[in-house]
């Protein structure tokens, strides 16, 4: 308990706080303590030389009696408590009015002539005037006239009368400010952690359970514990979202690589048996070498798009006429829509309409869109392919009039080994259009689908200029 309270972020944030607040609180204080006391001296500094001016010119006017009388007319405590000295030229002490309590009395023992056998006590009395207590004392001295020198100096005790009880409530209530700011700060900044601790929470959830739809209860508003609790939530749901179509993906690739492997293991075990025919033997070991083509197509199809999303597709880009690419992809498929009884039309401007891309990856993006409309459009339907450059990009569409894809499934068929319910009857791998969505972005492009104006698929492509 004692070792999670101390690796609490909530109390190292309090008592740094804390620390801070005392440290600020210790500074203003003693600004405001230096300012004080230098205000209280400043002021009995003042008045002591106005009585040494006071009493200085008393002195010019009829020298020690003229002063002593200036002293006997003022009875009050406080000018009593003035110290006055004069001093001569030469040194000695002229006239001195000292308070009591400025005076020290030292018993010492005297020895008396020797044979008298006995020692005599007497008393040494001076004028205690601290050094090192310069703030408790104010002094002044005024020269005279005759040489001599006037001095006045009066105990302040500011710092036993103000400034001690000042630094006496400063500790006590320091003290107990400082444990209320730590006691509340570490509530507050408790409170504020709250999310944080949450996501703590959640994280070992996942990794303990491996609950992948496990979210982090987040506050409301905007703030950066809101927004980082919401911007987590969403990692956590993207994150979902891929091992679900990782998982889909495993699944398909297991269920579409078992009908040619099993069907490849069968043939070969037949073209192996004794006294088979050479004919048949060869005609399987064909077959064999079909269905490992189309496993390593699969294969190599995966790699292209995965090299594709993770940006390490090389692609060799150059200035690039599109139509060239769409014509290329017209004519190779001419043969298979004539057979199908599909009409392929083009459209596309006379000038060139120019991209820098490469030609060989994008031909295969074309030729995959054309592929998939001729597949799914019936006999005496119609494939269009349209070329056109619009605000500084080339869009390249492919519509046909086959049956269409659902809304539902439109974000669905560019992922990895997809088959939509009307495509299971259909030959293919299922990866078609995923690989033509990492090529196109892959250069920077995007890939959409929609419905075309004769009711079919509308695969548009747009790439920068």
């Amino acid at each position: 308990m004692f070792e999670r309270l101390r690796q609490s972020l909530a109390l190292r944030l309090a008592l740094q706080y804390a620390l801070i607040f005392a440290c600020v609180t210790a500074v203003l204080f003693s600004v405001l303590y230096w300012q004080l006391a230098e205000a209280l001296e400043s002021r009995e500094r003042e008045a002591v030389e106005r009585r040494a001016e006071t009493l200085a010119i008393a002195y010019e006017i009829g020298g020690v009696p003229t002063l002593r009388a200036e002293l006997g007319r003022e009875s009050s405590p406080e000018v009593r408590s003035h110290f006055v000295r004069v001093v001569g030229p030469g040194g000695e002490t002229l006239f001195a009015s000292v308070p009591p309590d400025w005076i020290e009395t030292q018993v010492q023992r005297m020895p008396l002539p020797e044979g008298w056998g006995v020692t005599a006590l007497r008393e040494i009395r001076t004028v205690r005037v601290p050094q090192n207590a310069a703030r408790d004392y104010a002094i002044a001295s005024r020269p005279l006239p005759d040489g001599s020198l006037m001095q006045v100096g009066r105990s302040a005790d500011s710092r036993a009368v103000l400034l001690a009880p000042v630094r006496r409530a400063f500790a006590g209530i320091g003290t107990g400010a400082l444990v209320v700011s730590v006691a509340v700060g570490t509530l507050l900044a408790w409170r504020a952690t709250r999310p944080l601790r949450a996501v703590s929470q959640t994280a070992r959830r996942i990794v303990e359970t491996g609950d992948l739809g496990a979210r982090v209860p987040g506050p409301e508003g905007s703030g950066e514990l809101a927004v980082l609790v919401r911007q987590i939530n969403t990692l956590l749901e993207k994150n979902s979202a891929h091992v679900r179509v990782l998982r889909d993906t495993l699944d398909n690739l297991a269920h579409d690589l078992r009908t040619p492997l099993t069907r490849l293991r069968g043939t070969a075990e037949l073209a192996i048996q004794d006294g088979g025919d050479p004919a048949e033997a060869r005609d399987a070991l064909a077959d064999c070498i079909n269905e490992s083509d189309r496993v390593l197509h699969l294969l190599e199809t995966l790699l292209d798009i995965s090299a594709a999303e993770a940006g390490a597709l090389k692609l060799d880009r150059d200035p690039l006429d599109v139509r060239t690419v769409v014509e290329r992809a017209a004519d190779l498929y001419r043969e298979v829509a004539e057979v199908k009884g599909i009409a392929v039309a083009m459209e596309q401007p006379e000038a060139p309409v120019e991209a820098s891309a490469d030609a060989i990856r994008l031909g295969q993006a074309v030729n995959n869109l054309v592929d998939n409309a001729l597949k799914y459009t019936p006999a005496g339907g119609r494939v269009k392919l349209t070329v056109r450059r619009d605000a500084g990009t080339v869009e390249l569409t492919v519509s046909d009039t086959g049956p269409g894809i659902p809304v539902a499934e439109r974000e669905a068929v560019f992922r990895r080994l997809y088959r939509g319910d009307s495509s299971r009857s259909q030959r293919g791998l299922g990866l078609g259009l995923s690989l033509v969505k990492a090529i196109v972005e892959a250069h920077g492009g995007t890939v959409t689908v929609g419905d075309a104006a004769e009711g079919g698929a509308r695969f548009v492509v747009r790439l920068p200029a």
